[in-house]
Formats: structure tokens, C-alpha cells, sequence
């Protein structure tokens, strides 16, 4: 029996599920894809607003040219004043940052939240390139923080999406990475001006999270998707759970039984944490998020979401209550 024939959909990544979510990304359409990144632009001031800009040439500096954009280099050389002149860049950098720590690996409904995390990403990834622009992938969890550059085309979706698969498959010594040394990674190798995808269950952030995503946010625009299980955010049925964990590298299981008052009383505390966190350290970071649960239709929550991303996380708070 191959190894392909082995996987199954539901728990594990797949190549052919990550491609098929390329008509999806079709019907999305490039409209929509920068309706999306107008309505985050909006969400806060910055001197860096769209695609940025690429140098084109320099000419004699003429009344009412901004004095900033002066070429110092070539005034010196031809006794001339010379400004310099910019056109707008043509491929824009689109990075999503994709969570495939152990937390990521679960899921009571349909799917694991790894498999729906990297069905988002890849969704993004041939929207991007349809809308003209480059798409890049940073991995963090249980093999590291890696960074695959931004590239133009279908070869980038392939690289990308070659990346993930790598990357999302777990295996015995596992590390735990948090999203604000991801973060800090990004930004030694991105663009000004870049379009930036979190796609993540945000159980891992660190505590620098929301330094990093201000410093980020500056010059780029940044879009969270939160991924989550109906386990996590809804009352559970009274019953016992076999749970698996691992801590210090030993996988251990055990029992969680919500048909004590005990227990759903700290899962419902740990669900306001986790919320309240995301308040403070992702929305007030100016980092709008659309949440998506396993059970979602998940390609209509990501369009009603980049409709009006600031809009998303409110309205699943109000169909949670």
C-alpha cells in the first residue's frame, strides 16, 4: 500500500486538497482580493499604503517636484539638480504566516485545524497570484520557524505549498515556536508594503505578539484568520474525553470530563482568556481577524470576512453568545 493511499484528509495535509482550492480562489476574483487590502489599508495611518514603489529613473528636478525625492548622487555628478521618479510595483510581496504548531493538530469536526489552516493558505496563495502578485511562506511550530521567499507565479504557489507539506506533518522530537519570534523573523526579510496573512489558532503567540505585529503593521497590511475547533469555543457534551498531549517530548493521555461543573467552568474561563487576549494583543494591534471554525463552510467565511474584515470577529462574537 502506498503512503499516499494512508493519508487521510480529514487529519492530514494533502498536495491535491491545497490545489483544489484553486477554483475557489477563482471565483474570489482580484476585485475582492484588493477590495480586501483597501478595507485593512483603512484600518490605520501609514506612509506605506498598497504595493510599494520601485525606482525608475531620475530627471531634472522641475518647480513643485517633492524635495524628499531628490538624487543627491546624480546632482553631484552633473552639476544639475535631479529628482527621482518612482513607479508602483508590479508584483506585491504577499506573505502568510501559517502556525503548524501541536495545538494545530486537532479537530472534532470534519477536519483538523491544520489540514482547514493550510486549505486557507493556499486559497490566499492562488489569489494572490492571480491578483498579480508574489506569494512567500513562514512556517513556525513543531519543526521550527522557516521562511520561503516570495516569488512571482505558480512557481511560488509550488514552492509554497511544497514548504507546507513539509512542514505540517509531526513527528516524534517536536518543538514549540510562538508567533512573535515568527513575527520578528518576517521582518528581517520582508518589503515595505507588503500583504500579510496570519493564518493561526493563536494559542501560541508569546509575549511580544503585539510589539511585533505594531512594528509589522507600519509599513505592511496585516489580515488574521483564527482558526478553531467547536470543542474550543462552545460548551462541550457531558461526557469523557480521551485526550492526547505531549509535554517534554512524552505523549501522554488523558481524561477530561465535562460532566463536571469543575471542568466546563475552567474550559469556559480559558475560552474568555484566549478572547480577551485576542482583543488586546491582535485587534488593538490594528489587526483586523476573521475567524474560521472547522465546521465552517470555510471558503464563504473567508469571503463574507475579506468583504469587511473588520466586521468578521464581532459578528462571531455575537453568534457565539
Amino acid at each position: 500500500m502506498s503512503v499516499a493511499s494512508k493519508q487521510n484528509p480529514a487529519i492530514d495535509v494533502m498536495a491535491k486538497t491545497m490545489v483544489n482550492t484553486r477554483h475557489h480562489a477563482r471565483q474570489l476574483g482580484m476585485a475582492r482580493m484588493k477590495k480586501a487590502s483597501s478595507a485593512i489599508s483603512g484600518l490605520h495611518d501609514s506612509r506605506f499604503r498598497g504595493r510599494g514603489m520601485d525606482y525608475l529613473e531620475s530627471r531634472i528636478y522641475q518647480a513643485g517636484d517633492d524635495i524628499r525625492n531628490m538624487d543627491w548622487r546624480v546632482t553631484a555628478r552633473t552639476g544639475e539638480a535631479h529628482t527621482k521618479l518612482f513607479q508602483e510595483e508590479r508584483e506585491r510581496p504577499t506573505y502568510v504566516i501559517l502556525d503548524s504548531n501541536a495545538s494545530m493538530f486537532f479537530g472534532t469536526q470534519n477536519k483538523f485545524k491544520m489540514v482547514l489552516a493550510s486549505e486557507i493558505a493556499a486559497f490566499l496563495g492562488w489569489s494572490s497570484i492571480q491578483n498579480g502578485d508574489r506569494i512567500g511562506v513562514l512556517t513556525y511550530g513543531v519543526h521550527g520557524t522557516h521562511v520561503v521567499k516570495a516569488t512571482p507565479g505558480k512557481r511560488g504557489m509550488m514552492a509554497m505549498m511544497s514548504h507546507v507539506l513539509k512542514t505540517s506533518v509531526r513527528h516524534e522530537q517536536e518543538q514549540q515556536s510562538h508567533l512573535d519570534q515568527a513575527l520578528k523573523q518576517l521582518r528581517t526579510v520582508i518589503r515595505p508594503g507588503s500583504l500579510v496573512f496570519v493564518v493561526s489558532d493563536f494559542l501560541n503567540m508569546g509575549p511580544e505578539a503585539k510589539r511585533q505585529l505594531l512594528q509589522l503593521r507600519k509599513h505592511n497590511d496585516v489580515l488574521a484568520i483564527k482558526v478553531a475547533d467547536p470543542f474550543e469555543v462552545e460548551a462541550p457534551l457531558a461526557a469523557r474525553y480521551g485526550i492526547r498531549t505531549q509535554s517534554q517530548g512524552q505523549r501522554q493521555v488523558r481524561v477530561m470530563d465535562t460532566r463536571k461543573d469543575s471542568t466546563l467552568t475552567l474550559l469556559s474561563e480559558q475560552q474568555q482568556n484566549h478572547i480577551s487576549r485576542l482583543k488586546n494583543e491582535v485587534i488593538k494591534a490594528g489587526v483586523p481577524i476573521i475567524p474560521v471554525q472547522t465546521n465552517d463552510q470555510w471558503v464563504n467565511k473567508m469571503r463574507n470576512g475579506l468583504n469587511n474584515p473588520a466586521l468578521a470577529f464581532n459578528h462571531w462574537l455575537g453568534a457565539k453568545a
